[in-house]
């Protein structure tokens, strides 16, 4: 639906790396719309945004652009670029700007742009209907149905009300004709409410991430009588007061407003709540509102006076699992219905009867049996005697109705128990308690659904309930026994879903790889004699598939260097392109050719490329994980943080795709994905910096991460665990040399999958290097020398991991091997890293340094001036006398003693843990296993699997040190595998 105007809204970024200076200066116009706001977005809305006015200072609309920050001075002064304070934030110094905080400058072609467009007067030409996409002359047209977020009988049961995209749509109760389609400005509908006499219907919703707003409609002429914006993110749970003059809602600020029905004048302001609250619902007579949030709090407040009273469910840490979402009133008591994360549904008197103590729960009345997953939705049924509530757990669904025909008054006894703090009350009581919370409590039907339900109705007769969810099917179920008695799609679906997918005229290049590409040169006075390419051909398979190339020159000295980027690449025949940076990628299906070129020498490479126009089947895990991952959403100082990131978490790395599914699809009813419209959903829109993101713009449409994501949500944002994992990747070239200091070298990443299929994964793999003063890596996997060494090379992949050693070789003319002498295999091999690394070691040290390191390293003592003397005297060969030394020493009494007192310490022996008796004991049996040379691994074996009393097995003692698991693995790891543990403390590691 929005795809072109999202595309339009980012063409100054697909081509500012195309302008030169020039263009930047002529006569032309600069739009403040199409120029000048996606830059803004990219680079600046995440930290300067309404709900986060970093330095006071909003740019996400334009009235508060030209307004000064906590500075002072005037931000944009229009005419006059030198005079404004934003051009002297974003102009860098010495490479470094102040403004993006903590990213990279602005390019020179848009700080001139924005320049251009201030010296121009900084005009505003938003066009009038830039957020005016859809009316009843243009309404959603939709290929896939809409997650249904919210539904509602009119109170003479002959309509229902259905959240849709941009709209509500009005059906007859059994779904079978459509009355109205009620379009407005708000993309996703949070709530929809009849009004007590049904003549009205409050629908609050919003754009997420932008602004909120909740809208009343006149039932009958289907027009908009109040539109009201507030906030700057969605509305939630609208709820009427019971003579129809007020409507409440929750916020996503934490705060609960009233507005007045008629004038949309706010007449009701409380911020209880910590978090997001969600929904709300007024006591019989409106003298009271009641609300649940995400904060795991249920608020009563006063409504004439506005005043906060009291927290209806218990306020103790870990008596509620979760935030909560749902809420109803019983018809005729103050009596309330709490459902949330924990599955629990619970049935709670709105005011206190009994005073507060502490660990108290005194206002429950019922909990029910616990429903899969989180509960969405609940709902009394009109005669007060049932409930129903609805869940959704991994894509599956549930709809449960219980019997709920409960005295509601406290009894006596009863009374006595709440009274008392839950510390104080004994098992019988605590038992007596629990009884009366579940007496009589009975599952009446339960219906299974093959999706998540996030809605629930019950008919003004109380013979249907109505569920819906992420599927877009709304299912009228019967209460009594749960079967489903007709089920429909509340929107007309049209369209080719195959279609839109391919509705794509190409991908672009991320300029942010591009610009990884430089200049470089052969070392000076070589040339390439011979080319060699890998892989020796490409095959690409879908539009989503790529080929990095590796391009390697022979030296005339026998050397080798990457000259990827050096190199001429070309390709005839019109099925696939390559970039600058050596990456192959698909044009149309068909063969092509790409010719590599340097110095005259000429090598080709076949490229297949097929499956372009047949529809992709896009895997989360396969596909969509690894872009995540590439991208930063899951990394440790994100979302993938312990407690995520701004209210959103992603499991760390992405090791658990069934956490991250649902969080994007089941999270606060699918409101990061949306399958009507992929575009406009909040992953894509925050990536892309669309809306507000304080990670920047990290893809933008058209490019394939953009793309892939797009493809999986217009599919319905599954997931499918079982596909082909990594197996294993491999990284080449193995082990490169780079023969001077600022060359580079192109990494090239394979995995292979269970199946055995490979893919090339250089893209989306982490090259990253253990000693950045040698060498360090780009995000396109080109490694750049620093200086002369060796630097590890690790790549990871979905949890596989590669490793290669990068040498840096510097200038080594005039260098010739000398072949050392050697002792043992160790010696061989320490020569062999020599001559690779061109390094001429030192001569042997002298007897005097030998027999001193030898006696500190085996005894941890110098030796005694007599063998000293000794031993520099001692006229037999080197080798024949040094082994002799070290075969004297090690065994000997200083060197059971020294190894005895290191592990000792190692182990943590001494009498705070273990006493007197248990330290000397333990102590000793260290002692024995070093002086009858026990094996490290039998060692090790014994102290880790001993169990019993340490008096009988002194390595037990290792137990009575260490009391605690946690303690033991961090100990354990670091002391014999030499493993970092203090990151398992916080995270579950991939």
């Amino acid at each position: 639906m929005m795809r072109s105007l999202i595309l339009s809204a980012f063409a100054f970024l697909s081509i500012g790396s195309l302008l030169g200076a020039a263009e930047v200066g002529d006569s032309a116009p600069v739009s403040y719309y199409d120029d000048i706001r996606p830059i803004f977005q990219a680079h600046c809305q995440g930290c300067h945004q309404p709900a986060k006015p970093g330095g006071d200072y909003v740019m996400t609309s334009f009235d508060r652009l030209l307004k000064p920050g906590e500075s002072g001075d005037p931000a944009i002064v229009p005419g006059n670029p030198d005079e404004s304070y934003l051009i002297t934030q974003i102009t860098p110094t010495d490479g470094e700007a102040e403004m993006p905080k903590g990213k990279p400058p602005l390019t020179d072609v848009e700080i001139a742009t924005i320049r251009k467009w201030i010296a121009q007067g900084a005009k505003d030409d938003t066009p009038e209907n830039a957020h005016e996409r859809y009316d009843a002359d243009n309404p959603p047209i939709y290929t896939r149905p809409p997650v249904i977020t919210s539904l509602d009988y009119s109170p003479d049961g002959s309509l229902l009300a259905i959240a849709g995209f941009h709209e509500v749509l009005i059906r007859s109760a059994d779904g079978k004709e459509l009355v109205a389609r009620l379009i407005g400005l708000s993309e996703r509908i949070e709530s929809v409410a009849f009004s007590p006499d049904g003549k009205r219907l409050a629908v609050a919703g919003g754009n997420p991430a932008r602004f909120g707003e909740l809208q009343v409609w006149n039932v009958e002429s289907k027009e908009l009588e109040l539109s009201i914006p507030i906030t700057f993110d969605t509305l939630y749970g609208a709820s009427w007061s019971p003579d129809g003059k007020m409507i409440a809602v929750g916020c996503s600020d934490s705060i609960v407003r009233g507005f007045d029905s008629t004038t949309g004048k706010q007449v009701f302001f409380n911020g209880a709540h910590d978090d997001w609250a969600l929904d709300t619902v007024f006591n019989v007579d409106g003298t009271l509102l009641v609300s649940v949030g995400r904060d795991m709090s249920t608020r009563l407040y006063n409504v004439p006076t506005q005043r906060f009273i009291d927290n209806v469910t218990s306020i103790t840490p870990g008596a509620l699992k979760g935030g909560l979402t749902a809420l109803d009133r019983h018809p005729s008591q103050d009596v309330i219905l709490v459902g949330g994360s924990d599955g629990v549904p619970r049935i709670y008197r709105m005011e206190r009867v009994t005073k507060r103590v502490i660990g108290d729960d005194a206002n429950l009345i019922r909990k029910f049996p616990a429903m899969k997953g989180r509960i969405f939705g609940v709902a009394y049924a009109p005669d007060g005697k049932s409930i129903a509530a609805t869940s959704s757990l991994n894509g599956q669904g549930q709809v449960f109705t219980y019997s709920a025909d409960v005295d509601t008054k406290l009894p006596d006894d009863i009374k006595g128990i709440v009274e008392k703090v839950v510390t104080t009350q004994n098992a019988e009581e605590k038992k007596k308690l629990e009884d009366y919370v579940t007496a009589g409590v009975e599952v009446k039907s339960q219906t299974a659904i093959p999706a998540g339900v996030f809605a629930i109705a019950y008919s003004p007769d109380g013979q249907t309930v109505a569920a819906a969810g992420s599927d877009g099917i709304v299912r009228l179920i019967n209460p009594s026994d749960g079967t489903v008695k007709s089920e429909f799609v509340p929107v007309e679906v049209s369209g080719d879903m195959d279609a839109m997918m391919r509705n794509r005229d190409g991908l672009i290049t991320s300029g942010s790889l591009e610009e990884l590409s430089g200049e470089e040169s052969l070392p000076s006075g070589t040339s390439v004699e011979t080319l060699e390419v890998s892989p020796n051909s490409v095959v690409l398979s879908g539009p989503f598939s790529y080929g990095q190339v590796l391009v390697t020159g022979v030296l005339n000295t026998g050397d080798r260097v990457d000259i990827t980027r050096m190199a001429s690449l070309t390709i005839s025949g019109d099925a696939a392109q390559v970039s600058k940076l050596g990456r192959v990628t698909p044009v149309q299906d068909g063969a092509a050719t790409l010719s590599v070129k340097f110095q005259g020498k000429e090598t080709t490479v076949p490229i297949q490329v097929g499956d372009l126009g047949r529809p992709q089947d896009v895997s989360f895990v396969r596909d969509v994980n690894p872009v995540l991952s590439r991208l930063g959403c899951n990394q440790g100082t994100c979302h993938g943080a312990k407690d995520g990131k701004n209210g959103f978490k992603l499991s760390l790395r992405g090791y658990d795709p069934l956490y991250d599914v649902r969080s994007f699809t089941d999270d606060v009813k699918s409101r990061r994905t949306n399958v009507a419209s992929p575009d406009d959903s909040l992953m894509l829109l925050k990536a892309s910096g669309v809306v507000p993101h304080v990670g920047g713009q990290l893809t933008k449409p058209g490019e394939s991460y953009y793309e892939i994501i797009r493809a999986w949500i217009a599919q319905g944002a599954k997931l499918n665990l079982d596909v082909p994992r990594v197996m294993s990747i491999a990284i080449e070239p193995e082990n490169p040399v780079v023969q001077q200091l600022g060359s580079r070298q192109q990494l090239r990443v394979v995995a292979t999958y269970t199946d055995g299929t490979t893919r090339d994964v250089t893209g989306e793999a982490f090259a990253e290097s253990g000693n950045t003063e040698i060498a360090e890596v780009n995000r396109a996997s080109v490694v750049t020398s620093l200086r002369r060494g060796e630097a590890p090379i690790l790549a990871r992949f979905e949890g596989a991991y590669a490793a290669t050693t990068v040498t840096v070789m510097g200038d080594r003319s005039g260098f010739a091997w000398q072949e050392p002498e050697t002792w043992n295999p160790i010696d061989e091999f320490v020569a062999q890293k020599w001559e690779r690394m061109k390094i001429l070691p030192s001569g042997l040290c002298t007897d005097e340094e030998f027999i001193r390191r030898a006696s500190l390293d085996l005894t941890g003592l110098p030796p005694r001036a007599e063998d000293v003397v000794a031993f520099v005297n001692d006229s037999r060969p080197t080798r024949e006398k040094r082994n002799e030394l070290i075969d004297k020493l090690i065994g000997s009494d200083p060197f059971i003693e020294y190894w005895s007192n290191k592990w000792a310490d190692l182990l943590q022996v001494n009498s705070k843990f273990l006493g007197g008796e248990g330290a000397r004991a333990f102590r000793n049996w260290i002692r024995t296993q070093v002086a009858e040379n026990r094996p490290y691994d039998e060692f090790s074996h014994d102290i880790l699997t001993a169990t019993g009393s340490n008096k009988e097995n002194p390595a037990a003692s290792y137990y009575k040190i260490l009391r605690d698991p946690d303690v033991m693995m961090e100990n354990t790891t670091h002391l014999f595998l030499g493993v970092r543990f203090n990151c398992n403390k916080c995270h579950d590691h991939p």
